[in-house]
């Protein structure tokens, strides 16, 4: 069937109302609401099929008022397992693959063909084709790919190493095996992989990371990676190289920097087994923790690893701003701004947020919890609570720079040697809630700080909605753990449990505190606590935005949290 399809039938198929609702359920296509009626169309802005399965594609989303452009490569198979090599053929793996697969039967010359179209950077297949096939690699220039290696990033033997074996593997690819694995969580605007080249001869594996850009625009990644290594800034990956897709970065090949995970993982593993351990009995009397002193033992007793990370993190991430400066280039230079047209600007920016998530709300059904008063009246405290910081803001002057933008503890990698760590910053694409130009821009170092700062509120109350689960809600024939959460905040009914969990949730702001004054450090770093806390309130707006169309029943996480910065406040 392969030789009948073609870029026009490709291109009706891509506008049927099954492909469109395929692109919708992708991680990675954004602006579901906007789009959701299915009301758009799909055209190409690049299409090349680049070996016997390959297509090679950028896509434009347009509707009235509305351009977006997507890299999509895909692969297409009759069979799945005639394009999977034997180490991609488990079971699980094929379930993933088939996930990710759009598939509809057609019609091509009086025949009905079953169409399987793969997402490409899930299969080796595509990465093969890609990096490692010589016919392809001297198709490149006539087909507006370029692939670029910088060279001034090959800081050490280790990267001129890696670098060797992947230019080895193009030439001589029966010399490795290849193995990939998905690494990420997010996948909201990149699909990351992990590309293991096992050198058979030497019996060694060498790893890197792939990185497949889906927004088809400028990418600020690799200039910022570059300007780290000019900084000789160690703490993030070197990228190995580019490959543009007529013109535009589309896909990253990084080092793959040793990690054991990232931060995130500490805190919430020492939290979630403080909260488990020591309220394991709910019926028990838990009076002893109204004496702060025993509150403050227990954090200590259970958190150690993630007190050590707080005091830390903090120099490495003034250690990243600074390491982000070339005063010489304009783009990357450090600049105070005048506050209050800068505030003004911001201002606007969150109230307009804020009526947008309350039209959303509108627009949903009636009955959902969310359209409740108490809701709708924490977004009119957080209204008056940004006109509030705009006035009690003295200085004249804002300081700005560029920053990391997305600076939740899933960007930080860390690394544990005899007691000693090191942490990795990753994921320099931008504020994925900003628009290619917004990401451009220069920020406070307080937009990062307030980012990793939500993440403490994020890993609190998700501990304490799998807590109410587990001991609360689980005897109950209809029992929701957000309903019981929205009651315990919003109704405030007595109710025997309620003891239990107000000492839960007592034990889990006081460790939320620790954290945050160690991690904040006001006398080392002086960080305004006012920028802070506009960058968090803009921080959970986009939350409250994401939840609402991905996990609606999990809203009241970041509605908490927007409620405990105006009760703070």
């Amino acid at each position: 069937m392969l030789k009948n399809l073609d870029k026009s039938i490709l291109q009706n198929i891509f506008n049927s109302n099954e492909f469109k609702a395929w692109l919708l359920s992708r991680r990675w296509f954004g602006d579901k609401s906007t789009l959701a009626n299915l009301e758009f169309k799909v055209s190409f802005g690049y299409f090349h099929i680049i070996s016997e399965c390959i297509f090679l594609t950028v896509i434009e989303i347009t509707k009235a008022n509305y351009l977006k452009k997507y890299f999509l490569p895909l692969i297409y198979y009759k069979k799945i397992q005639k394009i999977l090599l034997s180490s991609e053929k488990e079971r699980d793996n094929i379930i993933k693959l088939t996930e990710n697969t759009f598939t509809k039967k057609i019609v091509i010359q009086n025949k009905v063909f079953t169409l399987n179209l793969l997402e490409a950077e899930y299969c080796i297949y595509f990465w093969n084709g890609m990096l490692f096939d010589k016919a392809i690699a001297e198709k490149f220039p006539s087909l507006s790919l370029d692939l670029t290696l910088y060279e001034e990033q090959f800081e050490t033997e280790q990267d001129i190493k890696n670098v060797q074996n992947l230019i080895e593997a193009s030439l001589f690819p029966d010399r490795y095996n290849i193995s990939l694995a998905q690494l990420g969580k997010g996948n909201t605007t990149n699909l990351l992989f992990q590309l293991e080249l096992f050198n058979k001869k030497e019996a060694t594996a060498y790893s890197y990371v792939l990185k497949s850009y889906k927004e088809y625009s400028s990418v600020n990644e690799p200039s910022m990676l570059f300007v780290l290594v000019k900084n000789k800034f160690p703490y993030s990956p070197n990228i190995y190289g580019i490959i543009k897709v007529d013109g535009k970065e589309s896909i990253g090949i990084m080092q793959d920097v040793p990690n054991q995970g990232n931060i995130g993982d500490i805190y919430w593993k020492e939290v979630s087994n403080l909260i488990f351990d020591v309220f394991k009995n709910i019926n028990a009397d838990y009076s002893e923790f109204e004496n702060e002193a025993k509150v403050k033992e227990i954090i200590k007793t259970y958190c150690g690893e993630s007190l050590v990370v707080s005091d830390l993190i903090g120099d490495y991430i003034q250690n990243l701003h600074n390491s982000l400066i070339l005063e010489d280039e304009p783009r990357y230079s450090k600049e105070k701004i005048d506050s209050k047209p800068y505030l003004d600007e911001y201002n606007q920016m969150l109230n307009s947020m804020l009526e947008s998530i309350k039209n959303t709300m509108n627009k949903k059904r009636e009955k959902a919890f969310y359209n409740l008063p108490k809701i709708n009246s924490v977004l009119i405290d957080t209204k008056d609570l940004i006109t509030k910081f705009h006035e009690e803001f003295k200085e004249e002057t804002i300081e700005i720079q560029p920053v990391h933008q997305d600076l939740h503890m899933e960007q930080i990698l860390y690394n544990k040697q005899d007691g000693d760590y090191k942490f990795y910053f990753i994921d320099f694409e931008g504020d994925p809630q900003l628009s290619p130009e917004e990401r451009n821009k220069k920020f406070p170092v307080e937009k990062d700080l307030a980012s990793y700062l939500r993440s403490l509120s994020y890993i609190k109350f998700n501990i304490f909605l799998k807590f109410i689960e587990k001991y609360i809600t689980s005897d109950k024939k209809y029992g929701v753990p957000e309903e019981e959460l929205y009651n315990m905040f919003f109704r405030k009914a007595y109710s025997k449990s309620n003891e239990i969990l107000e000492t839960i949730l007592e034990v889990l702001n006081q460790w939320e505190f620790k954290m945050m004054t160690k991690i904040l450090n006001v006398e080392k770093y002086n960080p305004s606590i006012t920028l802070i806390n506009y960058h968090s309130i803009e921080r959970v707006l986009h939350e409250i935005q994401y939840e609402m169309l991905y996990r609606p029943s999990e809203i009241i996480v970041p509605i908490l949290g927007l409620k405990e910065i105006t009760e703070r406040n």
